[in-house]
This record gives structure tokens, sequence and C-alpha cells, in this order.
């Protein structure tokens, strides 16, 4: 296995120029502009066969931010939805850095998608995230058809910390008050986060500050996101402590082979196949942790076509 050449030129770049994004040394707000700076600076052209538009969508704790996607051409049926919960360790990110991926994704599959700004960390800590993407998706199956969304097929799609959130709800809300999820897509999955690195060797491997994402960084996110009383095995954190997958909806799984976090990626994959509930796992293994928002990079378009074409295929099977 060996990195691809045009992941090997962009991590050249990084470990030249980009600072650790997540350190508690330095104030988050400087952490945010340079996360904000690389993301939107590397994210590729945005997709120009999507209407875009902004929502504010009510919850108790005030109104989320959040971006509605829809291809370009109008239809009177209701179309499948997908909400997406973008990374960035539960403190960094925005719906501005993640533009140009959910709307390639949206371009892509002809599907509707809803990108949620919620509360970050250490300001917000958990479970406010949590909370916000569950008052998302309650919001959504319950309007899905002002806004010519179909709430039957309804998808939850995050990747890295925004995985973690999207599973942790799925989980919480999936069967409940109607909502049957169609779908859940972890892209490289924040898993776990209580267990000693040592526990899964691609942490040892590929997690000391070479291949972008290392383990200092996931220290810091943990103590950025959970307040003094907070456990870091509590399920809903840690989600490869869950206790009974049966609840969740088919999940694919996305990992990358250069990534700290591969090994429970595919860990968690072998756990949803004993409950037959692994729909789709994918492993591109020349490449990084959140190589899918370097939307110039030709693994992270093939990516983004084999999503498209899994969401297609799930939500999408008679056309």
């Amino acid at each position: 296995m060996r990195l691809d050449n045009e992941t090997a030129a962009l991590l050249e770049q990084f470990n030249q120029q980009v600072p650790d994004l997540h350190n508690q040394q330095v104030s988050i707000e400087t952490s945010r502009e340079g996360a904000q700076a690389m993301f939107i600076g590397l994210q590729g052209p945005l997709p120009t066969e999507c209407r875009i538009s902004e929502l504010n969508i009510p919850s108790d704790a005030g109104d989320i931010p959040a971006r509605l996607y829809l291809p370009a051409v109008e239809t009177d049926t209701p179309l499948p939805v997908v909400m997406f919960l973008h990374g960035g360790g539960w403190s960094l990110g925005n719906l501005d850095c993640y533009q140009a991926l959910v709307a390639s994704l949206c371009e892509l599959s002809g599907m509707a998608f809803i990108s949620l700004e919620y509360r970050l960390a250490p300001e917000h800590k958990y479970p406010a995230g949590l909370n916000d993407a569950c008052s998302g998706l309650s919001w959504l199956f319950q309007h899905a058809q002002s806004l010519n969304l179909d709430s039957n097929h309804i998808v939850l799609m995050g990747d890295s910390a925004g995985a973690n959130l999207a599973l942790s709800t799925s989980y919480q809300m999936n069967g409940i008050n109607g909502i049957q999820l169609k779908g859940l897509y972890l892209i490289y999955p924040v898993l776990d986060v209580y267990s000693p690195h040592r526990t899964y060797p691609s942490r040892e491997q590929y997690g000391n500050g070479d291949y972008l994402l290392s383990r200092d960084a996931i220290d810091d996110t943990r103590a950025f996101y959970l307040d003094e009383n907070g456990r870091a095995d509590d399920p809903l954190v840690s989600p490869m402590f869950l206790p009974d997958l049966q609840r969740l909806p088919a999940t694919s799984i996305l990992v990358a082979g250069f990534d700290p976090l591969n090994d429970e990626g595919r860990q968690f994959a072998d756990k949803l196949q004993k409950y037959g509930k692994l729909k789709h796992f994918d492993n591109f293994d020349s490449t990084i942790h959140a190589f899918l928002s370097f939307g110039d990079l030709p693994v992270a378009q093939q990516a983004r076509q084999s999503l498209a074409e899994q969401l297609k295929a799930d939500l999408l099977p008679n056309k």
C-alpha cells in the first residue's frame, strides 16, 4: 500500500505550511481560521448544477443555521434527502468549508442535501452538537413536505466527527416518532475517544502527525468536546460501544488507508456485519483522513462519484 502521488504532494504541502489545527495551545479562533482557509482553499471548484439556499431550523437552544442543496432541474416529485453533518473534531468547520463537497454530492446523485451547522465545542460541550443534530433531523422529518422532500427517504451522512454525530443521532432517533431512516453513511468516522491509541494499530502507524490527523489532535478534540463530568466511554460519545446496532438503519462506511481512524472504521464495519446492518464498505487505501474535502484530488473525485452511485442505488433502486 502506498500513497497516491497527488495525496503525497498535498501532504508535503500540509506538513510544510499547515499548523496543527486541533491544538489547545493556540486559541480556538486561530484554529478555526486555519481550518477555514485550508478547507475552502482546497475544496475545488463549486459545482454549478445545484441550487443552494439558506435555512434556519428552530430548536429549544435557538436557531440552527443550515443550507439546502437541490438539483438544478426542478421536479414535482418529492426528492430523497441527505442530512449532512460536517467534520472538524466537534470544534472546527462550518457550512462554507463543506460547500463544494456537499454541492458535488447533490449534483452527482440528483438528491437533495441539507448541511447543518451544529454548535461547536469548546464553547458548547457535549451534548450540544448532538442535540442540534437530533433537532435538525426531527425538523426535517416534520417539514420535508413543505420543501418538496420525501420524509420517507431520509439518509444521514457525516464525515469524521460529523459521522460520529450522524451515528449517535441515528441510534437515538431511528424508529422514534415516525422517523424511519433509509440509510446512514459514515465517512472516516470518529468512533472511539476512550480506548488507548494502541488499541488500533492504524493510530500507532499513521497518527504521528505526518498524515494530517494525529493522535495528539484526537486527544485535544476529546478535551474540547467533553466537560469535566463527561465520559469518553459514553456510547453516544464513543459509538464503538453502542450496545445494540439493530436499532440502526442500513449503514455504509468509507475509510482511508493512511488514516489513524482506519482500524476503528473497519472494526465497526465488522460489528455492523454481524447485525446484518452493513450496506457498503469502501477503503480508499492510497489516501488520508479528510480527503473527500480536497476536491482536486483524483481519489476524492472517485470517492464522491462512488458515494453518489451508492445513494442512487439505495434510494432510487428503480431508476
